[in-house]
């Protein structure tokens, strides 16, 4: 039985990899603290006048947690008729309430809400008055909630008008902004990512949260890094606000923390005197010795903990969780390309929409599983992934960190450049994401537009890195579609430059590819690395595994714009382009193929992007994964081509209708021959592989038993895989899989369930396609899972296999207690799932732990 990487082996237990966010207990004198406010929310999706007054009756509204999306029941799907008459997913107003109570001990001390964002706009109230307004649907969003909030036994309540409407406009200038498209940001309606709360004093460094509180917060950066000798210098820059109604003079101070708790490096900041109300930086620079390098195979991150204190007392202290590398972008064939802390870096990996959505859920799912999908890419070997459009979530950032992924982020944007008052809005949306991310060290470049900006635009976007980001070693681009005029008159101006050569997959062929790769600019090339952001725009279904296998006999490509290949043929074609820009990676010493120095495969996982909702394809079937995240046979292959070691992988399965004869396709790298076994007897041994990495065993036979691969190199065995004939379908198998503190009952959280026919041995059934029907009881929330194939398949209490496989998804509920999921599959024995909701400490609306981490396990301060 071929094993399946599912999400299993990848959870991991979350440290915090947030900026400004507590990881470790600050010394005790310090005011800061940080609440969870993702739990206890009331919800409605509706627009219902009076809910802004803190005396509006609110009982009958649902509980929810966030993040949460209203879209979660109606996206990937096609048939959904809500009030008005409208197809679709629902596009309006809902309303959010939360009820909360702050500790006596926060009287005369500064509170903040922050948002990691929302979709699309919203307006604030507190306590009845309106505080805030937030438009954009792509950055974090910040409040300063002291002058309107009460203190110990009296309640507060914050109502969030949110509207997703794409054709919501700038209240200030009835603009619509540009990257508001169902089609290249799918539109997940809702407060969809985390929520805190924060208690600072009243002298307190800021928050990197420009919109709503217009603050930087902490930067911190290397200064005169060097590699070789393990050592580099640490700058920090601090923004602080005395708001203590008195002057101060306050002095500024560094600790350096490793992974284990360990400090590294202390130093001294500047001092200075603050009069009441006044904002300023305040700067230190330190040594780090026998510092680790953040680098994608060994992605080292430190905490820089910078403190405030007045008169020898601390007042505050602040943890910034970042990573030091030394990078260099270089043009020039054979030499250029991307440097990181010293080395040439090939970066390899995916393309995929920054709203990371998931069948089911859409864009709102706890951060345990954003955790578990980086570590998937990371274990097909990607180290690079591009966002497209909008900037990326700040939760996949701190993924990104945390297991060595190069990303390119880009801020707000759709297909072309934009004049006037859209043009100010993504530049301030960019400004917005650069003070956000400067101190995440996975984001090597920024992306000032999908397609070619103007001289002067590019120059403003460069411009504005400088200003916000100057110390840290990225560079700013664009992603251009052709080598045309437009894209030569940025050539001197723009430092990176980020490429599409797509073709439609129904009559690329190989000789023209490569002239066009042979011809691509090399003056762009000789100045500044060439990436490619997003190839292999073709579609193919997990569950459809070739022309051989059972029911999919006689595949045929869908309509245009739907499905290309089967899970076969699209590997085929993965290894086709990627063995295309392999061949003329800009480390090729021969300066006709020294071009490329990055490679994006559009699409890490199914979605539903690409305005597809409304049309009879559903949604996008580029991925490499499906949208539950099961792993399609090109996963593999990717894992097999960007594997630095020896690899191989036997595409497909081993259990075929009797009589079958077909090509078996090995996919190996790092060898020089591959030979095939049937049942232990050699087939032969093929030398010259096809796309660098396929070897085709053609009119092989299939007989019940073993199918063996087995990659030499000298004549040493350096890879194997063997498969094995699955017998008649015998029983369901359950899987379950949660955070590592379990499912928690906190309204938001989620447990997956895979569910497998197998057969007597416990071998997955390969070709199983048939119904499987579930009961749920106790405190849970239904999502199900997703039939790509299937219109309107998911949310419901059915789901089919798909190559044996598929997965499900519930929610928890506010309430602890046994969650108890029975499948039920005709012909084999019911199984039964039993899980418990962890019951969540929620004091007056607060959880004293940041989000995605576990529980708090006391109560909090009164």
């Amino acid at each position: 039985m071929k094993v399946i990487l599912t999400v299993a082996a990848l959870m991991l237990s979350l440290g915090c990899a947030c900026q400004a966010r507590t990881i470790s207990p600050a010394p005790s004198a310090s005011s800061r603290a940080e609440y969870n406010f993702n739990p206890g929310w009331k919800f409605i999706r509706a627009d219902v006048p009076g809910a802004d007054k803190p005396s509006f009756d609110d009982s009958s509204w649902t509980d929810v947690g966030t993040p949460h999306t209203w879209n979660d029941v109606d996206s990937y799907r096609k048939l959904i008729n809500h009030s008005g008459g409208d197809v679709g997913i629902y596009q309006g107003i809902g309303w959010y309430r939360k009820h909360f109570r702050l500790p006596d001990s926060a009287h005369g001390k500064k509170v903040f809400l922050i948002l990691d964002g929302l979709r699309q706009a919203a307006t604030f109230y507190v306590n009845g008055t309106r505080v805030g307004l937030y438009e954009n649907g792509v950055t974090r969003y910040g409040l300063d909630l002291t002058p309107y909030v009460n203190f110990g036994a009296i309640d507060n309540v914050l109502a969030v008008r949110v509207d997703n409407r794409t054709t919501y406009r700038e209240a200030s200038s009835g603009v619509v902004f540009q990257w508001e498209s169902k089609a290249f940001n799918p539109d997940f309606g809702g407060i969809n990512r985390d929520v805190s709360l924060w208690i600072t004093g009243p002298i307190y460094q800021t928050f990197p949260v420009y919109d709503g509180l217009r603050t930087t917060g902490v930067y911190v950066y290397p200064e005169n890094i060097d590699p070789a000798r393990h050592r580099t210098g640490v700058g920090v820059e601090s923004q602080v606000r005395n708001d203590s109604g008195a002057p101060a003079i306050i002095t500024l101070s560094v600790a350096v923390i490793d992974a284990s708790g360990i400090v590294q490096a202390r130093f001294d900041g500047q001092s200075a005197h603050f009069s009441a109300g006044q904002t300023r930086t305040l700067s230190a620079s330190g040594t780090l010795e026998h510092a680790r390098f953040w680098d994608v195979d060994d992605p080292t991150l430190y905490t820089v903990r910078t403190s405030l204190s007045v008169d020898g007392r601390v007042v505050d202290t602040c943890d910034t969780r970042t990573g030091f590398r030394e990078t260099s972008f270089r043009g020039g064939a054979g030499t250029g390309g991307v440097y990181l802390n010293g080395r040439f870096l090939w970066l390899t990996g995916y393309a995929q929409r920054s709203v990371d959505d998931w069948a089911g859920l859409g864009q709102a799912y706890p951060d345990w599983m954003h955790e578990a999908n980086a570590e998937l890419i990371r274990a097909s070997h990607a180290n690079y992934i591009r966002w497209m459009h909008t900037a990326p979530q700040a939760v996949d950032v701190h993924a990104c960190d945390r297991f060595g992924i190069v990303e390119v982020c880009p801020a707000g944007d759709k297909e072309h450049d934009v004049q006037g008052r859209q043009w100010q809005q993504r530049v301030e949306v960019m400004r917005d994401t650069i003070i956000a991310y400067r101190n995440n060290p996975s984001i090597l470049f920024w992306e000032a537009g999908n397609q070619v900006i103007s001289p002067d635009h590019m120059r403003e976007m460069v411009n504005l890195r400088k200003t916000w980001d100057p110390h840290g070693a990225r560079v700013m681009g664009v992603r251009h579609g052709d080598d045309n005029a437009a894209a030569a008159a940025i050539t001197d101006i723009a430092e990176y430059y980020g490429v599409m050569i797509g073709q439609d997959p129904r009559t690329d062929s190989l000789p023209n590819r490569s002239a066009i790769f042979r011809g691509y600019s090399a003056e762009r090339r000789d100045r500044a690395p060439l990436i490619e952001c997003e190839d292999l725009r073709d579609e193919a279904f997990r569950g459809i595994w070739d022309n051989y296998s059972p029911p999919h006999f006689g595949f045929q490509q869908g309509p245009k714009d739907t499905y290309d290949w089967t899970s076969e043929s699209f590997c085929l074609q993965a290894a086709r382009r990627y063995h295309d820009y392999m061949i003329n990676r800009i480390d090729n010493p021969a300066p006709a193929h020294s071009k490329w120095s990055a490679y994006a495969s559009i699409y890490w996982s199914d979605s539903d992007a690409d305005g597809r909702q409304q049309s009879s394809a559903v949604l996008r079937v580029s991925g490499k994964v499906d949208a539950v995240r099961l792993p399609k046979e090109a996963f593999y292959v990717y894992r097999v081509m960007q594997n630095p070691a020896p690899d191989l992988h036997i595409i497909g399965h081993w259990t075929y209708p009797s009589g079958t004869v077909k090509t078996v396709y090995v996919a190996a790298n790092h060898c020089d021959a591959v030979e095939l076994f049937v049942n232990g007897n050699p087939l032969g041994t093929v030398t010259r592989p096809e796309y660098g990495c396929i070897y085709a065993f053609p009119k092989v036979a299939f007989e019940p038993g073993t199918l063996s691969a087995v990659a030499t190199l000298n004549g040493r065995v350096v890879a194997r895989e063997r498969l094995e004939t699955a017998g008649p379908p015998a029983a369901l198998r359950l899987t379950l899989h949660t955070g590592p503190g379990g499912l928690q009952a906190d309204g938001s959280d989620v447990a997956l369930v895979d569910f497998e026919v197998v057969d007597a041995q416990g071998r997955r059934c390969p070709t199983d396609e048939s119904r499987v029907d579930f009961a749920v009881t106790g405190p849970a929330i239904w999502r199900g899972g997703l039939n790509a194939a299937i219109p309107d398949s998911t949310n419901n209490l059915y789901l089919d296999t798909e190559c044996g496989i598929n997965r499900v998804a519930v929610r928890s509920t506010l309430k602890p207690g046994l969650i108890t999921i029975t499948p039920a599959r005709k012909g084999l024995p019911h199984a039964t799932l039993e899980l418990q909701a962890r019951p969540v400490l929620i004091d007056h609306g607060l959880e004293l732990m940041p989000p995605g981490e576990p529980p708090a396990p006391a109560p909090l301060p009164n």
